[in-house]
């Protein structure tokens, strides 16, 4: 995260049947109340949706596999990833990462 690391406090509220779930939770690993807010809070802004690259999903992963495979008994060596990068950039321009690649 950008900005100071110093800790804030900061005052909300919760519904009373969650706040005994995360005394609960945070019981049973031996953490605070603190801690595991923090945590979740932390990994549910790494991991909603738009947050992540398509790349990083499993099954787009497992459908490039497929298509290297397929298109490697029709055509021989070929690379998915890079015909998706082609077709993007054919569509949208080269990335920042290309473009800084000088």
């Amino acid at each position: 995260m950008e900005g100071s690391h110093k800790s804030k406090k900061i005052l909300f509220s919760l519904p009373g049947d969650l706040l005994a779930e995360i005394d609960i939770v945070a019981a049973e690993e031996h953490r605070s109340r603190s801690d595991l807010i923090r945590e979740a809070t932390r990994r549910y802004i790494t991991d909603r949706p738009g947050r992540q690259r398509p790349i990083d999903d499993p099954g787009v992963r497992e459908a490039i596999r497929s298509m290297d495979r397929i298109a490697k008994k029709l055509h021989g060596d070929w690379d998915a990833a890079q015909a998706i990068r082609d077709t993007r950039d054919s569509r949208y321009g080269p990335s920042d990462e290309e473009n800084n690649e000088d």
